[in-house]
């Protein structure tokens, strides 16, 4: 098989195929109070439920699609093949219900691992929608490699059950999401803060893998939505963690790593939400420079780009990416 095969077996291996989000078009979910606790997203829906960010708030939109382009720019002067929206919503797709889309987060709509390509359940019921917009990329990659599996998690009911704050915690739904992912080769770390991917969801995850993977659920605070808001590789042995924020000592898989800790402050400012594009080497936003300087002490490679403008949506540069290729030696 070529480069341009499904195959990402783990967080660090050169990273030669990505896919990249885009604000555009995105529409903003009324709010609900199954995913509307996370901080900042009832103010948003409250002010902009149903309206695009671009009609809602211009400014810090136009500037989130202007630093999103120069992202995807950045990563091709590296010879990384990537990957826009192949198309946007239609206008009946857009009214499929609940209202609301956000294709500049392609991280968490999907987990790319090893050669399976597995379409998630998300929280925000209304993002099923974005299924959709990359479903004839992953179509092509099951056309071209008979290795690729393309599965979808079961469906699930759009709409909130009646249940309250102490059921979200147990959630018998299957929800399941690529910012809570993490693949360190035959472990596979999942966050669960309540917010996002939930138990029964994480469940489904380590069956449908099999023996061949080990899933760990790593518990998180409910303040932050996802693992990859708290939580980096920078190499194999070498990490970015608010350990503030886990609701657990350090799983065991990175137990012995060197963890460079990173503040609520920085976290909050998607500090950790960075992309690996070959071993020590990662982009990071440009206004972290306490933790540039921290990866750099440790013989890495920080490649700072502004980001500050796309990450006041509580998404960073690895919500705004999703690898599909990294070269396995």
């Amino acid at each position: 098989m070529d480069r341009f095969s499904v195959s990402v077996w783990n967080e660090w291996d050169p990273l030669k195929e990505v896919i990249v989000g885009d604000m555009t078009h995105d529409i903003l979910p009324f709010w609900s109070p199954d995913w509307g606790r996370y901080e900042g997203c009832k103010e948003y829906s409250e002010i902009g439920g149903g309206k695009t960010h671009l009609s809602a708030f211009p400014e810090r939109t136009k500037g989130t699609i202007a630093q999103t382009h120069q992202l995807a720019d950045l990563l091709k002067s590296y010879g990384i093949v990537v990957h826009r929206p192949l198309r946007m919503l239609t206008e009946k797709e857009k009214e499929i219900t609940p209202v609301g889309h956000w294709i500049q987060y392609p991280r968490d709509p999907h987990i790319v691992i090893g050669k399976h390509i597995i379409e998630t359940n998300t929280r925000v019921t209304a993002r099923h929608k974005e299924h959709l917009v990359w479903s004839a990329l992953w179509q092509e990659k099951v056309i071209n490699d008979p290795q690729v599996k393309y599965v979808r998690m079961p469906n699930i009911s759009p709409f909130l059950p009646e249940i309250n704050n102490e059921d979200f915690l147990q959630d018998t739904r299957f929800f399941l999401e690529g910012g809570d992912t993490f693949i360190l080769g035959d472990d596979i770390l999942v966050g669960c803060s309540s917010l996002a991917s939930s138990p029964s969801g994480i469940d489904w995850f380590q069956n449908y893998l099999g023996a061949q993977w080990r899933v760990h659920t790593v518990k998180i605070k409910p303040k932050w939505i996802h693992l990859d808001c708290i939580f980096s590789v920078i190499r194999e042995g070498l990490a970015l963690c608010c350990l503030e924020a886990l609701n657990q000592d350090l799983p065991d898989p990175i137990k012995n790593w060197k963890i460079i800790d990173v503040t609520i402050k920085e976290s909050n400012h998607m500090g950790t939400n960075t992309l690996c594009i070959e071993p020590g080497v990662v982009l990071i936003g440009a206004e972290h420079k306490r933790l540039i300087s921290e990866i750099e002490n440790n013989r890495a490679i920080a490649i700072p780009i502004p980001f500050d403008q796309a990450s006041q949506w509580g998404g960073g540069i690895r919500c705004s990416t999703h690898p599909i290729n990294r070269q396995s030696f």
